[in-house]
């Protein structure tokens, strides 16, 4: 996890990244953790955004160069460096990469093996392909939005990035399939990511109900998305009952329910037959519900989770994003990282969560801007503009 750039799974490639907000700047910061030189361009005088968080947490582990896109010496500066690199991406509204000069058919001239990487909101191709776009937007046009939420309550946007963070993972894929594929044509090409497409494909399972029932897919709150309903399936209440304070508990199958009526002292429910069956249980919701709760209420959260782990039921302590973070085993294995900023002085922030056996990531503090300008010029360009 230290700033050693041996043994890398992409040592030696170059990213010039010039994306901003999330969707774009979280799949550079997947290549950068898989060791990538990831250079991300910064106007003069930005000093504003690296202040701000989502800035922070989205560009761990890059290097900071200061162009002006829209002077003439800082678009042909761009241009030396897009004729060095293996990789360009952009995210910027629709129209304003070819207004800047950088365009794909412009950079491909210069550079033929360069993969060139673009996110929007609405596909280029789309009859909104001009609409701005941000996470909660694309979450609700393509879908997510309609599925989350309590039963017949007002549809509700997802927790998770998934419209940011989620495109960002997909086009970080897509990105190193381009560059494994270049390995045997030598040739660069496009790829091109639509939030709005991304998180439409994102919930698979889901089309279950419009495919098979010709109908909408209802909203589950914390239940099961299954086409027939079942219990336990949902959360409960433990102490000392505050706003984190549940276990989820879901039994997917009659086993996992005969090991739970164990645990709890209710043998008598595994061959009733109000409750034998997963059809029968979603039929008696209400009744499973109020037994699993009043067990649950005698535990902490963990305890709980543990007590249910250990029969092989599937459960998870609810947990705030502060424990989240605080969680020393998450700390210990690296997916939490402490960082040292110049600025901020130490941060923990999260790192990359796949482990390779050969490639271990780099996680290090995001740039000061322009911090690596004259650096980046020497080593790409060989001079110092």
């Amino acid at each position: 996890m230290g700033d050693d750039d041996a043994g890398r799974a992409l040592d030696g490639v170059r990213v010039l990244d010039l994306t901003h907000q999330v969707a774009g700047p979280s799949a550079t910061l997947m290549l950068a953790f898989l060791g990538a030189e990831v250079v991300k361009v910064i106007a003069p005088g930005s000093r504003d955004s690296y202040d701000a968080t989502p800035f922070y947490l989205n560009n761990a582990s890059k290097k900071s160069v200061e162009l002006n896109l829209k002077s003439e010496s800082g678009l042909a500066t761009a241009k030396a460096l897009a004729a060095k690199a293996d990789i360009f991406v952009e995210n910027f509204s629709p129209g304003v990469i070819d207004r800047l000069g950088l365009a794909y058919g412009t950079l491909r001239e210069i550079n033929p093996r360069l993969i060139y990487a673009q996110v929007k909101g609405f596909a280029e191709d789309s009859p909104y392909r001009d609409f701005p776009c941000f996470d909660p937007i694309a979450q609700g046009f393509s879908g997510g939005s309609s599925i989350t939420g309590e039963p017949g309550g007002l549809p509700m946007k997802p927790g998770p990035d998934v419209g940011d963070t989620g495109t960002g993972m997909l086009l970080a894929q897509a990105i190193l399939a381009a560059l494994y594929q270049r390995e045997r044509t030598g040739e660069g090409q496009r790829v091109q990511v639509a939030m709005t497409d991304q998180v439409a494909t994102f919930m698979r399972i889901h089309y279950g109900f419009p495919i098979d029932r010709r109908m909408d897919t209802p909203r589950f709150g914390n239940g099961p998305p299954f086409l027939v309903p079942t219990a336990p399936s949902d959360i409960y209440p433990c102490p000392p009952f505050g706003p984190s304070d549940y276990v989820h508990i879901h039994c997917g199958n009659d086993r996992q329910w005969a090991r739970m009526a164990g645990l709890i002292g209710r043998e008598d429910m595994i061959t009733d037959e109000r409750y034998a069956t997963m059809a029968a249980r979603g039929e008696h919701q209400a009744e499973v519900d109020a037994v699993v709760r009043d067990w649950a209420k005698t535990l902490s959260k963990m305890d709980a989770m543990r007590a249910l782990g250990d029969a092989g039921v599937p459960a998870g302590a609810l947990r705030s994003t502060t424990e989240v973070l605080g969680d020393p085993d998450l700390r210990e294995r690296g997916i939490f990282v402490t960082v040292d900023d110049p600025g901020r002085g130490p941060v923990t922030i999260p790192g990359y969560p796949v482990r390779m056996s050969a490639s271990p990531p780099r996680v290090a503090a995001p740039p000061q801007p322009g911090a690596d300008t004259e650096r980046v010029l020497r080593d790409w360009l060989g001079d110092s503009r």
